[in-house]
């Protein structure tokens, strides 16, 4: 998968997150918590996934 894709359905993603936590909070929705600690790790874990493939596996200490 080309990476310019995968960054902008991960910013779609996120984006899409966010506006459920916010419509969640103005509703007042009970789980509201449980959802955004999930949900944030889900996210953040998919970035992450993200930063480590375009890196090509490499860290920045790495020699080649």
């Amino acid at each position: 998968m080309n990476k310019s894709i995968m960054r902008t359905v991960l910013l779609a993603l996120t984006f899409l997150y966010g506006v459920a936590i916010g419509i969640m909070a103005i509703l007042g929705t009970d789980g509201i918590g449980t959802f955004a600690a999930i949900g944030g790790i889900v996210v953040g874990a998919l970035w992450a996934v993200y930063g480590y493939i375009g890196s090509g596996g490499r860290t920045r200490d790495a020699r080649p």
